[in-house]
């Protein structure tokens, strides 16, 4: 780049039409020598350093979107916008591109779908017949024992004539066995109350609140062959909940405290309604809890048992009561299971046969007998009271079906008739009511 100057020379007026010419003279001759050679100079240095520039200049302005923000001050603040607009939009894209997810198809739902209902018949399938298995093992080690001690075992109760041999099925989880011909029982029911391994709900809720395989034996009495006492003895969860649960546990019978005598493993527990009945539980029994412990549940013998809790606030009749045995254990699969459920059903007909000569003393009999009579004379009480508020009830509905009547009675005559009746019944059930004696 060169930079061409131009010089021109300016005439100056004559210096004799002039009044001040001599000091002006002398002024330019002065200042004129310096300032041409300061022109001179000045004019080398800019063509030097635009000789050496070209190159600098180039880089520094080879944009002119740059140029034009330098020489334009008014759009700097649009172009700042302009990029950070765009440094957040480059921003969104790459957040994304970094989260892109992909919605479920409608052929993922079928997909997750199938899987379950894979699964679900899958562990139907295991669960029912895992549950079978242990309630048919468990029928066949014990049918020989049962056979022994009932003249019938597993009647199915549909065949004309008595049959025994048959495990019957209620649900996929419950199985029963009933027995029958022993004297002194009306009969025995078996309930082998199983985890429900076929539901796939249940049984993952079995991982978190563990429950156990059971078997309860129901031994109902003849009359006459239990004493006046309800009795339970057993783990203490299961004890609690069956009192909370039961009519005649919730009525009759109170939590007693271990004695000296009566040694109990410390998660056992008695309620018992007459203390002295506590002497069933003797040495040999309590020896026998304390080796089978994880095996026991509860024992519970009631000459009152009417079934759980009536669900109606206030029932009508008194429940009706049998004398009632039950035994409850739990199934633990252990290995040596047949010899201990052996052993278990033996100490069963031990304790029926205890059960069944066992009477109390004069004190306690005379006490168990007031018990019941208390409850029987509560709940007549109740009962009549209720009655009488329902008599009433109805006689008030009567009266108000009466002066209804006379109210759309169109007949004014046949009106004061009715007001009339109505007023003479009204005076009667107002009078005190007296009984008449006959003086012969």
């Amino acid at each position: 780049m060169t930079l061409i100057t131009k010089f021109e020379v300016i005439p100056y007026p004559d210096l004799a039409d002039n009044e001040f010419a001599e000091f002006e003279v002398a002024d330019e001759a002065f200042t004129a020598e310096p300032v041409a050679e300061q022109a001179q100079a000045n004019f080398d240095e800019i063509t030097e350093t635009f000789s050496e520039q070209p190159k600098q200049e180039d880089k520094s302005f080879q944009n002119e979107e740059d140029f034009a923000f330098f020489a334009n001050d008014d759009d700097e603040f649009e172009d700042t916008e302009k990029k950070s607009e765009k440094s957040d939009l480059n921003m969104e894209n790459s957040d994304k591109k970094s989260v892109d997810i992909k919605p479920l198809t409608f052929a993922d739902v079928e997909a997750f779908a199938l899987v379950v209902i894979i699964l679900y018949l899958v562990n139907y399938i295991y669960g029912k017949s895992r549950n079978h298995t242990i309630a048919y093992n468990w029928f066949m080690a014990n049918r020989e024992h049962l056979e022994n001690q009932f003249a019938l075992v597993g009647d199915d109760g549909a065949s004309p004539e008595p049959t025994g041999g048959h495990l019957m099925k209620e649900t996929d989880y419950l199985y029963s066995v009933w027995c029958s011909g022993r004297v002194g029982c009306d009969g025995m029911l078996t309930q082998i109350k199983l985890i429900k391994r076929q539901d796939l709900v249940g049984f993952t809720a079995n991982f978190f609140r563990p429950k156990s395989d059971r078997v309860i034996h129901k031994i109902d009495l003849e009359r006459g062959e239990m004493d006046s006492f309800v009795l339970i003895f057993g783990n203490k969860k299961s004890v609690l909940r069956a009192v909370k649960d039961y009519e005649d546990l919730s009525t009759y019978v109170a939590e007693r405290k271990l004695s000296d005598k009566l040694v109990l493993p410390s998660n056992f527990t008695v309620f018992a309604e007459v203390a002295e009945t506590l002497s069933l539980i003797d040495a040999g029994t309590q020896q026998f809890i304390k080796k089978y412990e994880k095996y026991i549940e509860y024992f519970y013998f009631s000459d009152q048992y009417s079934g759980a809790k009536s669900q109606e606030e206030n029932p009508t009749r008194l429940p009706v009561t049998s004398p009632t045995l039950f035994f409850s254990f739990f199934l633990l699969g252990d290995e040596e299971e047949e010899h201990v459920y052996k052993n278990l059903l033996n100490f069963t007909f031990l304790l029926v046969e205890r059960v069944r000569r066992y009477r109390l003393s004069k004190e306690g009999k005379m006490k168990a007998d007031k018990k019941r009579q208390v409850v029987e004379e509560m709940f007549l009480k109740t009962t009549h009271q209720q009655r009488q508020e329902a008599a009433q009830a109805r006689r008030e509905e009567k009266a108000r079906e009466r002066k209804q009547k006379v109210m759309e009675e169109e007949d004014p005559d046949r009106q004061r008739r009715l007001e009339k009746i109505e007023q003479k019944r009204e005076s009667k059930l107002r009078q005190p009511r007296m009984k008449q004696f006959k003086i012969k």
